[in-house]
């Protein structure tokens, strides 16, 4: 898996968006794992786990239209134990329920605080249904994993926004250099037009000799 490099002009930054949830949403098939829903004394989703290991995995639903592009995750959590912590966020694509595609990832280690937002930045265009796999390492099952807000920032049918700023940004540079020389917009077709006269002359005499 090779994450697309993406540039991101500011313009289509400054239409960005944050799609804001909570832990509550995360959901997993794990029987290992236990997830305390938020109560009185903690107002966070806790996960802790009958058995220790490094491979507990939650799974949250990303809301997103086709198109977008999501440009950062980060996620709002407590944890007790030095080493038991959040080890790796993944976002994979799904259509047919029988496969999934993994289309980033990034890793951490237990030297994150251990009260912090984690932050992931990412460039990954959604083109199926998208979900957020947070994999945790559990040292005891002693140990707590309390998750609150998780955001994601994005750039709402960015494909679309891209493709009209290109153009955009294409006829500003053909304006520049009309304006360099000395050519305005309204004989900018009658120009061109002379233009390709020209070669076509310089063709036909060519062709002669």
């Amino acid at each position: 898996m090779s994450e697309q490099k993406i540039h991101i002009t500011r313009k289509l930054l400054s239409k960005r968006k944050s799609l804001l949830m909570h832990g509550v949403g995360f959901v997993t098939g794990d029987p290992t794992i236990e997830l305390s829903y938020p109560f009185t004394f903690h107002p966070g989703m806790q996960v802790t786990v009958t058995e220790p290991g490094d491979s507990k995995w939650i799974y949250m639903m990303l809301p997103l239209e086709m198109g977008s592009l999501i440009t950062d995750i980060k996620i709002a959590h407590h944890r007790t134990g030095l080493n038991s912590y959040i080890s790796l966020i993944r976002l994979i694509e799904q259509k047919e329920p029988i496969s999934a595609t993994v289309i980033y990832n990034e890793k951490f280690t237990n030297d994150i605080p251990s009260t912090c937002v984690i932050s992931s930045r990412c460039s990954t265009i959604v083109n199926k249904s998208i979900l957020l796999k947070v994999c945790m390492n559990f040292a005891s099952k002693d140990d707590i994993i309390e998750i609150g807000s998780v955001e994601i920032r994005y750039i709402p049918t960015y494909a679309t926004l891209s493709s009209i700023d290109k153009n955009e940004r294409i006829e500003e540079e053909q304006e520049q250099i009309f304006k360099f020389n000395g050519i305005s917009k309204e004989t900018e077709k009658p120009f061109l037009l002379e233009l390709f006269s020209q070669r076509k002359k310089k063709t036909i005499l060519t062709s002669k000799k």
